[in-house]
């Protein structure tokens, strides 16, 4: 007991950095979820695919991929019904955290190929990729 007291900082650190580590790298490999560079993007983008900003509307307003539609990672499993399940998934948000989730939670729910577009919209913009 005199150890939880003398070091409870400590392992509440660890407990975060681990759900952290969970929810962005390990749980998204063990859910089938790829990442996506930008290139490879650029390579497979007119093939048939559906790609899903779960950045805020905020976020959205300012700056989006013109093909992208939008659902918000706090919308996702509420509106999983407007993403088809039959063409490949790319997701997207502001640097790669929030669409590795969302990702993992549609590769979950049964959706075939899903990708985290690693990056996110710095690395779209940097590519060139279109944007409203």
């Amino acid at each position: 007991m005199q150890f939880m007291q003398q070091y409870a900082v400590y392992i509440f650190i660890a407990l975060l950095i681990s759900w952290l580590l969970w929810q962005r790298v390990i749980g998204p490999r063990l859910s089938g979820v790829k990442s996506l560079s930008a290139a490879d993007y650029m390579q497979m983008r007119k093939q048939p695919h559906t790609l899903v900003d779960v950045r805020q509307p905020g976020e959205w307003q300012a700056i989006h991929a013109t093909t992208a539609i939008h659902i918000p990672l706090g919308e996702v499993k509420q509106r999983m019904h407007e993403i088809p399940k039959d063409k490949t998934v790319v997701v997207i948000c502001a640097s790669g955290g929030r669409s590795s989730m969302a990702a993992t939670a549609l590769a979950n729910a049964g959706y075939g190929e899903v990708y985290n577009f690693s990056g996110g919209m710095g690395a779209w913009s940097s590519a060139g990729l279109p944007t409203k």
